[in-house]
């Protein structure tokens, strides 16, 4: 165990929160017997209102797995997702590291090394040392916020995978140990500095901020655009009596995916990276970030603690998710859908810990940024300038838990603890779209790009002191 002993705090490194998944639950959850419902009854358990807004965020029907005239969460083990479209994607954390299985362009994939700090596997020599992302990432914030910790031990804890974050001030002294050095980081850092200069020398990366982001959340509405991608076809694994309701939320899930290509285009600096780069961003986090809007808002469906008879606290189990403004999917549904995993584990480990955290708006928006300026996305032409926005966002999130929430010091960590979970639900629902063939034929990546080719206006955010 460590403490700080600088005022400034150390957080657990970035990218060994953002990539920590937790171990899956033992099996899935069976729900209860389900009879085959005709297609006019598909939607009954989604609720909505006279007046609905229009639509921004996708429905995940990828989660649903049909089976024997009815639905089932259970997925033939012989189907394997297309893993090219899991660029910059990561599995759960749950095997050992030798064992586990990184999509073939993963950063991960085919490495023969094993980080020489904890033993995970080594995505590549990094400051001199072949070593994970997790610790690579670790060492960076340390050397560049030069922060000092303390053992609570007698300095000789034990650094593995699943210990790792566990004592900073041992982590730090094995990066040391096994030769990580502080020069390259520093190096490292002035050629970002550098390289940001001569890519933009008329506009400051400081245009990146919490604010111009929520701004643009605002504005960021409907849009006329509208992906073909996700489509029930002929080929499809779809029964017949579903197929009406199911094309029908691949349409609304095709302009959320359309909505959201307009928001990141809007990012500031954004749609100054390579087009490529661009293209490969969207599709690495479109499933993330659709998940998130979900998750974001049914925080306002989620029913307060009562009082029970002995004087405890407690709160019924989420009954109802938000899939889209004005439309609510109720959990009986979700269960006699045999989604009732997924949905428990959307709200459970994203709504519920986002309202006990009481996450906030400002916080949201600059954890949607971070997931989609991803460096490590497998093909980008200029990590380095992607690098340099995500770690702005990261100081930009930092600092402004520092000054909203100065008593709590764990904020910033425990905000970006929820991003594992959503990765792994991502994952999984991912998965599940592959095996019923709702994705189009080609590659998300031509429609994203020709989305961003468009000539539609970007939004006009105005200046922002």
């Amino acid at each position: 165990m460590s403490s700080v002993a600088k005022k400034d705090k150390p957080t657990m490194s970035v990218a060994a929160l953002i990539n920590w998944a937790r171990p899956a639950p033992p099996g899935p959850q069976q729900p209860p017997p389900a009879t085959p419902t005709p297609a006019s009854n598909m939607l009954q358990g989604f609720g909505t209102t006279s007046n609905m807004p229009t639509v921004d965020c996708s429905i995940d029907m990828q989660w649903l797995n049909i089976e024997a005239g009815f639905m089932s969460p259970m997925s033939p083990p012989e189907m394997k997702p297309d893993t090219a479209m899991l660029d910059g994607m990561r599995d759960d954390a749950t095997s050992p590291p030798a064992m586990r299985n990184y999509p073939p362009n993963h950063p991960l994939s085919g490495s023969k090394h094993l980080c020489s700090i904890c033993g995970d596997r080594a995505s590549g020599k990094h400051y001199g040392v072949y070593s994970c992302e997790g610790c690579k990432g670790f060492f960076k914030r340390t050397v560049r916020k030069d922060l000092t910790y303390a053992c609570r031990e007698e300095r000789n804890c034990i650094i593995d995978k699943r210990q790792r974050n566990r004592c900073q001030y041992c982590r730090y002294q094995k990066c040391l140990a096994c030769g990580m050095k502080r020069e390259a980081v520093q190096e490292e850092r002035q050629r970002a500095a550098r390289g940001a200069e001569d890519a933009h020398p008329s506009s400051s990366v400081q245009e990146l901020s919490i604010e111009r982001l929520l701004e643009i959340e605002s504005l960021v509405a409907d849009t006329s655009e509208e992906f073909q991608f996700l489509r029930v076809s002929p080929e499809s694994n779809v029964p017949a009596r579903y197929r009406a309701p199911v094309s029908s939320l691949c349409q609304i899930g095709n302009k959320q995916i359309a909505a959201l290509v307009v928001w990141a285009r809007d990012i500031p600096h954004f749609s100054q990276l390579e087009l490529e780069d661009q293209v490969l961003l969207i599709k690495a986090s479109w499933n993330e970030l659709l998940l998130f809007a979900i998750a974001w808002r049914s925080m306002e469906y989620l029913e307060d603690e009562r009082e029970n008879m002995d004087g405890t606290r407690s709160a019924a189990p989420p009954q109802l998710m938000c899939l889209m403004p004005g439309m609510t999917l109720h959990r009986n549904s979700a269960l006699q859908a045999g989604v009732g995993q997924i949905f428990d584990r959307v709200l459970s480990e994203l709504s519920l810990k986002m309202r006990a955290l009481r996450m906030d708006q400002a916080e949201y928006v600059a954890l949607k940024a971070i997931v989609l300026l991803n460096p490590d996305v497998k093909g980008l032409k200029n990590r380095l300038d992607v690098d340099t926005l995500r770690e702005k966002m990261f100081l930009c999130l930092d600092e402004y838990c520092r000054r909203a929430h100065s008593s709590d010091e764990s904020r910033f960590a425990s905000l970006l603890l929820r991003l594992p979970a959503l990765r792994s639900i991502s994952i999984k629902s991912f998965e599940h779209l592959f095996y019923f063939h709702l994705i189009a034929e080609g590659n998300i990546g031509s429609y994203i790009r020709d989305a961003l080719r468009s000539h539609a206006p970007p939004i006009d955010t105005g200046a922002i002191m």
